[in-house]
């Protein structure tokens, strides 16, 4: 049950963090207006998912064999 709640929380902080970066991928001013603007956090988003993914999968296969 703790590793559960654990896994929880983690995949809720990863979550909020992706969605704070990517609110925050361009300042407030943003840029002249000759300038193209770009998202940053498009692969990187993907990764972090990817990764979470990979996590709970792990934690998952440590769970089984300690049964």
């Amino acid at each position: 049950m703790k590793n559960s709640i654990k896994t929880i929380k983690t995949i809720v902080t990863v979550f909020a963090f992706v969605f704070t970066t990517s609110v925050m991928a361009q300042g407030p001013g943003g840029f002249d207006d000759n300038v193209v603007d770009v998202p940053l956090d498009g692969g990187l988003a993907v990764l972090i998912v990817g990764a979470a993914a990979y996590g709970v999968k792990k934690l998952r296969q440590n769970k089984n064999e300690e049964l």
